[in-house]
């Protein structure tokens, strides 16, 4: 599923493959496929994710996890928050394909809003880096 999310995100979005020094040279889809980096990024998005969703439960670690995450973005040159919403569809795909006949009206409206409540709290902890950077 990493893999498949990732490649759709990249295929969607071939301007941020330039933002990653490790795979940016991978243009085409066969050297997305082949790629080790890419295929770790992917790993690591997902794992984000993955974790980001078992932490539902405890809501204070959730929180702390994700907008860590997402303040450790400021770190890259030139990402823009808005960066993060581009994982929404392909993920959302890549679920769609994953689960098959099992992904009903009811379970995409529930991976929609649990994506959307991710992406958020990426962007908050983005946005609350920023500002405690501004400030000093």
């Amino acid at each position: 599923m990493a893999r498949l999310c990732n490649r759709l995100l990249f295929e969607e979005n071939q301007d941020l493959l330039d933002m990653f020094e490790k795979f940016r040279q991978c243009k085409t889809k066969d050297e997305q496929i082949n790629s080790m980096e890419l295929a770790e990024h992917a790993n690591n998005v997902m794992n984000t994710l993955d974790e980001g969703i078992k932490g539902l439960d405890d809501l204070d670690n959730f929180f702390q996890y994700i907008h860590q995450i997402g303040a450790s973005h400021r770190r890259i040159p030139g990402f823009k928050v808005e960066y993060f919403w581009k994982i929404e569809a392909p993920f959302l795909a890549a679920v769609e394909s994953t689960l098959g006949d099992r992904y009903t009206p009811n379970v995409e409206n529930i991976y929609k809003i649990t994506i959307k409540f991710i992406l958020q709290t990426l962007v908050d902890g983005y946005e609350k880096a920023a500002k405690a950077s501004n400030s000093t």
